[in-house]
């Protein structure tokens, strides 16, 4: 699942709002575990465009809150403090006010000087607040060195709007005094970014003519650890990130443990990997870190007990002529995808991509395709499935040969799809609602889809198929060296899955 773009929130009186969660490793320093403030604007382009700045804003203080302090040179110091002042410019530039404030502005300026005591109490907060917008953490030297950078600043600012006070407004001579102040982003624009390393990583993935969804997989976990860093600096980025940001997807968003280590410290070992192996990183900050996956406690079998499975057949048997509103297509594969992962123990996702032309005779047997150029095939590798009579004497060959080309469980469309998502995976996801809903198979601990595949299995031992058969139907890998030699024959095939014995619900279907 695709996490949505954070956007400003509107409230019911049409103002727009900021809301962002505090990371939870920087809770503790901010006091708080969520940012929520008016952008004061009704106007929804406005309130985009805000909401954008202080996205930015927001990443450079959670930078600046995680940074390890660091001495700051001093041009850096001045270049800071000038903000400062031409900040105090802008603001009193049409009308600076009376000649004698200033005067006294200048008095109680001077009586700071060589107070440290007193220019921290006046400067400290400003200084601190100007490294959080700016991403910065500096140790207690500099800081004070900023300070007093920050004092001088104000009392150039000062003398400046004394003279426009009264009437001169001759642009200050000293106001290029201030160097320009370099953007953090600017700095790591020049070396290798995250985003640099996933495309290297993608290249390099579909090249292999591997899986085209698991890049828009991979770049949203990715999107989400650059989010949370602050920053796309890949020679910054620390194993302690890593994990500080594995723990809050585990802690406070709530992902499973799996999850995590599964998909999203996945993606992010793959992607900072490809860096390694291109030497554009020394070092894969992603190795050393682990989230322990518990030991699932089973209380009962993954796969469909024989109650189970009569009960979704049977149903699925009667689904073209059950009442309601469902549509044909709808219909149709709630009719076919169970008997067909019954008989065949594939992915559900594999039979909701079947085609038309998918559907072939090798050496006069009757076979599946199951290949990628029909949609996503986990091993990225075709494989030919006989079938089992019980799914011809049904009808099924006379339903494909009746149906146009094209895929036969859902309807296409140019219209474009969510990232990530496909109208096979729509039709799995609609018999996996229609199993639970309609079929009444409520047991969480049972996948509606998957629990063929384990079935599959179970029936396939109890029947005396071999392993390396079950895994070549199956399109598993049993990785060993033996595998690569020889090949499975569709005669030693279709000879396996006919040893399957057959469900019987009761009469079988006419053609659908």
């Amino acid at each position: 699942m695709v996490l949505p773009m954070p956007s400003p929130q509107k409230s019911k009186s049409g103002v727009y709002y900021f809301r962002q969660r505090v990371p939870a490793d920087l809770r503790r320093k901010v006091g708080k575990a969520e940012l929520l403030y008016s952008l004061h604007t009704k106007d929804p382009a406005e309130a985009k465009a805000l909401f954008a700045q202080e996205a930015a804003k927001v990443a450079l203080r959670w930078k600046a809150l995680r940074a390890v302090p660091e001495p700051l040179p001093h041009i850096q110091l001045v270049a800071l403090v000038g903000e400062l002042y031409r900040r105090q410019m802008a603001l009193l530039r049409v009308e600076p006010g009376e000649p004698e404030v200033w005067e006294e502005v200048l008095k109680l300026l001077s009586r700071l000087d060589g107070d440290s005591g007193a220019l921290e109490r006046w400067y400290g907060p400003t200084a601190d607040q100007l490294l959080l917008d700016h991403g910065l953490a500096t140790d207690a030297a500099s800081r004070m060195r900023l300070i007093q950078e920050a004092h001088a600043a104000y009392r150039q600012a000062a003398e400046q709007l004394l003279r426009q006070a009264r009437g001169d407004y001759r642009p200050d001579p000293n106001a290029d005094r201030f160097p320009e102040l370099t953007a953090p982003s600017q700095s790591a624009a020049k070396g290798i970014t995250i985003g640099d390393l996933f495309d290297l990583w993608e290249r390099d993935h579909l090249a292999d003519g591997k899986s085209k969804r698991t890049p828009r997989d991979h770049r949203q976990k990715i999107d989400d650890f650059i989010a949370y860093l602050g920053h796309e600096d890949a020679t910054r980025v620390t194993s302690k990130d890593v994990a500080d940001w594995a723990q809050g997807l585990r802690h406070e968003r709530g992902l499973a443990a799996k999850t995590v280590s599964d998909k999203y410290l996945s993606a992010l070992r793959a992607v900072f990997g490809a860096g390694v192996s291109k030497f554009k990183i020394e070092r894969n900050p992603v190795s050393p870190v682990r989230v322990k996956v518990p030991k699932r406690v089973r209380e009962r079998s993954s796969g469909y007990t024989d109650d189970e499975a009569v009960k979704v057949l049977k149903a699925a048997l009667e689904a073209p002529d059950a009442p309601g509103n469902t549509s044909p297509v709808n219909r149709l594969v709630y009719r076919w995808l169970p008997w067909i992962c019954a008989y065949t123990g594939a992915r559900a996702g594999e039979i909701a991509q079947l085609r038309k032309e998918d559907f072939t005779v090798e050496h006069g047997i009757h076979c599946i395709r199951i290949t990628p150029e029909a949609g996503s095939v986990k091993s990225g590798e075709y494989r030919i499935v006989p079938l089992h009579p019980h799914l011809v004497e049904q009808g099924l060959l006379k339903m494909v040969e009746g149906a146009k080309g094209g895929p036969l469980f859902y309807a296409e469309s140019k219209r474009q799809r969510k990232a990530g998502s496909s109208r096979a995976g729509y039709a799995r996801g609609k018999v996996s609602e229609w199993v639970r809903d309609t079929v009444g198979i409520t047991d969480p601990r049972v996948q509606p889809n998957h629990a063929w595949r384990h079935r599959f299995k179970t029936i396939a031992r109890d029947v005396g198929i071999e392993q390396r058969y079950m895994d070549a139907i199956q399109g598993h890998a049993d990785g060993s060296a033996s595998a690569e030699y020889g090949e499975n024959t569709m005669k030693a095939l279709s000879r396996e899955i006919q040893k399957l014995p057959r469900y019987n619900v009761g009469a079988a279907s006419k053609c659908r």
